[in-house]
């Protein structure tokens, strides 16, 4: 059938088939055929209606009372019927009850929200391992700055969980990444997709715990992140295990098969989703904001100046920041530090407020991606920013995905899809192609010309082949657009019909094992024992949820300032092992009571064996001069080692360090970069004052100094420098 006699020229644009695609999914072909008779039947009832009228109701009395004949009795019974039957006006529909209100504003997701998380979830993750790949052996091998063994004798937590402990050598733990880069990319395109969830708690977890020396905020709210989500279904819409399961339930061989889509999605997951974890998230997601707001009490938080001190953070800042920050002025920085505790204030408000639910969630997930987005691309933060960009798109809903399908959805790109029915490869990528069409912009029609297997005929009636269709195709397809212009290109476009072609020619779907279903059939329901089992299932995901919800209250009451400042609340040890286990905790103070006023990075002025002064952090020589600093260009992860290694509590951390910086000529391939000897500091200056750009009162604290033995008894064993060369004793130890 042409799409284009399809359309429906008077109705709106995309009344394509007169039908909205997510309605013929649900209502299924009863409904399909319930609106083809719904004209006829109106029809016969006004006839019938006409004829009633012409009766003469004094007639039939008199007809009744001298006992016609029996057809007329008959009729004359039928005529009392109606009589007595009068019709009754419809009931009144009922209003929304108070529990609907409350599902829908707060216990329910949608699961194409969860799918499209779950897409984001995965690039996000992708993201944070190749942030980490840099400093990879660095911070979790035995070569690194904190050995395993060390890590294990000497616990820097709670005796957290970290399956990254297991793993020794570099060697081991690239093979390692390359098993999590494999577990993300699952979890991605959706296969196997509960499985991935779990493993990449476990691994994202264990990365974070393995070194709380660079653990922020950040890790924290990353390990909340797969956490919550971990008890959501997110491979239910838009993935490989949806696409396989869809394919298994429903079997095509037919145009017409092909054209019913009311076996597109499984029956017994609707589009909502309705679980206990929808206020625990909501109350999650309002108290990293609340307590935000509530822990910044200082003075530059009230004055509006906040903004103005972090910017000049050397060893946050990007160094695109550093460069433009002496030029904002001061209008700016007022309003952007208003901005953020408004936003912060507002988000919690937004969260939990039934009315206006939509528009609500809506502001919310503006304010933000605008505060997270903001705060990215300013500061090395980790994963703080992007994790709480993802953890905002859970808050997409139903109403949101009608308006972008209407958006997206174009009438222009309806297409007829012709295909071989003998060919397996074209009836399979049918199959495939129904179930992606989530517009319902593509018919099917069986032909046995179709060129190369499949090919398109658009509204007009013209016909396309090769990848001209391909591309035709692939654009009627939600987002297909974005890719199908590459198909249209001359030299992809000759090689797309080319392969079409010879793919046709050998039957390479057949030989791939693609074959044509037998019969066509739609796959029995479970049985009642395996339906019980997921009921089952589910009951004790729900009570997983509140037991973790309750250890994450008593984390929050034993951590935040403002509550174990005013009460003394007990941390029973089932509860506390369920929150620092793994690291999740709820102490949510970023930049409290006050920003960053201070600045500081870890120099170390080592000596080498030629008599060469360098830094091994760096490379370069030590630099001790804080004061004119265009941002230290340091990651995240280098960023707060320094800032914690210089703390008392960690001393015995830096026996590794030593150890670390010793390896330096193993990581440059340069013996003469061996070290001799060394001091290490800890290097600080204040934050220019407000209406100013120049930092002041440096400060050099001397930490500790070092001798490698080994590299002292080398540099004693070689021969003097030569007259007139440079050259300098290695500093004594103190």
């Amino acid at each position: 059938m042409n799409a284009k006699d399809d359309r429906d020229e008077g109705g709106p644009e995309g009344a394509l088939r007169n039908e909205d695609p997510g309605e013929s999914r649900e209502a299924g072909p009863e409904a399909a055929a319930a609106r083809g008779s719904s004209a006829s039947e109106g029809a016969r009832a006004d006839d019938g209606a006409s004829k009633a009228a012409r009766v003469d109701d004094g007639a039939a009395r008199e007809a009744r009372r001298e006992g016609v004949a029996e057809d007329d009795g008959a009729a004359e019974g039928e005529h009392d019927e109606e009589d007595d039957a009068a019709p009754e006006p419809p009931p009144r529909p009922r209003g929304p009850s108070m529990w609907d209100i409350l599902r829908d504003s707060f216990f329910t997701f949608d699961r194409r929200t969860l799918g499209f998380t779950r897409i984001l979830l995965g690039f996000f993750l992708l993201g944070d391992l190749f942030r980490r790949s840099w400093a990879w052996s660095d911070m979790f091998a035995d070569i690194g700055v904190l050995p395993n063994h060390v890590n294990l004798w000497r616990p820097q937590g709670g005796g957290n969980f970290s399956i990254v402990n297991a793993f020794s050598t570099p060697g081991e733990l690239w093979v390692l990444w390359a098993v999590i880069f494999a577990t993300y990319v699952c979890l991605l395109i959706g296969w196997k997709t509960k499985l991935m969830q779990v493993l990449s708690l476990v691994f994202v977890t264990s990365m974070n715990g393995r070194v709380l020396l660079i653990e922020n905020g950040g890790y924290v709210v990353h390990n909340l992140l797969l956490l919550w989500t971990c008890f959501l279904p997110l491979g239910d819409r838009f993935s490989v295990d949806a696409l396989l399961a869809s394919l298994k339930r429903s079997r095509e061989r037919t145009a017409d098969d092909l054209n019913d889509r009311s076996t597109l999605d499984d029956p017994r997951k609707p589009d909502a989703h309705v679980t206990v974890l929808g206020p625990v998230l909501l109350i999650q997601l309002a108290a990293i904001y609340f307590f935000n707001v509530v822990h910044k009490t200082g003075p530059a938080w009230k004055n509006g100046t906040a903004v103005h001190f972090v910017l000049y953070v050397d060893r946050m800042v990007t160094p695109i920041i550093a460069d433009v920050r002496d030029y904002a002025p001061n209008f700016l920085i007022l309003f952007m530090t208003r901005m953020v505790i408004s936003f912060e204030a507002a988000i919690p408000v937004c969260l939990l407020s039934p009315l206006g639910r939509v528009w609500a969630r809506r502001l919310t997930l503006v304010m933000m991606n605008l505060l997270h987005v903001g705060f990215g691309t300013t500061f090395v933060l980790g994963p703080f920013a992007w994790a709480l960009c993802v953890f905002s798109t859970l808050l997409i809903g139903r109403e949101d995905w009608e308006i972008a399908a209407r958006t997206m959805r174009r009438v222009h790109r309806a297409r007829v899809v012709l295909f071989d029915p003998r060919s397996p490869g074209a009836v399979l990528a049918c199959r495939l192609l129904k179930r992606m069409d989530r517009f319902g912009l593509l018919t099917f029609e069986a032909s046995d010309s179709a060129a190369h297997g499949l090919a398109a005929r658009r509204p007009g009636g013209e016909a396309v082949e090769g990848a001209a269709a391909l591309a035709d195709i692939v654009s009627a397809i939600p987002l297909g657009p974005v890719v199908a212009w590459v198909l249209r290109l001359p030299l992809v476009r000759d090689a797309a019909t080319a392969a079409m072609a010879a793919a046709h020619r050998r039957s390479l779907g057949r030989a791939l094992g693609a074959r044509i279903p037998e019969r066509s059939e739609i796959a029995p329901p479970p049985a009642p024992l395996r339906l019980a089992g997921r009921k089952v299932l589910v009951a004790l995901r729900e009570v997983a949820v509140l037991v973790m919800f309750v250890g994450a209250i008593n984390q929050a009451a034993v951590e935040l300032w403002v509550i174990k400042n005013r009460w003394k609340v007990p941390h029973p040890e089932p509860t506390r092992v369920l929150a620092q286990k793994l690291r999740f905790l709820q102490g949510w103070f970023m930049f409290s009571p006050n920003p960053v006023m201070d600045d500081g990075t870890i120099v170390v002025d080592a000596v080498t064996v030629d008599g060469r002064h360098i830094n091994p952090f760096t490379g370069e020589p030590p630099n001790f001069d804080l004061l004119h600093a265009k941002s230290f260009g340091y990651t995240q992860i280098w960023c707060d080692y320094f800032a914690r290694i210089k703390l008392p509590a960690n001393t015995s951390y830096r026996d590794a360090m030593k150890e670390y910086m010793y390896r330096y000529p193993d990581r440059t391939g340069r013996p003469e970069d061996a070290i001799v000897s060394g001091d290490v500091y800890w290097v600080k200056d204040w934050n220019p004052k407000w209406g100013s750009t120049e930092s002041y009162g440096e400060e050099r604290e001397k930490l500790f100094s070092f001798q490698n033995p080994k590299a002292q008894a080398r540099a004693q064993a070689e021969p003097p420098p030569a007259p007139g060369a440079p050259a300098e004793p290695p500093s004594p130890a103190n």
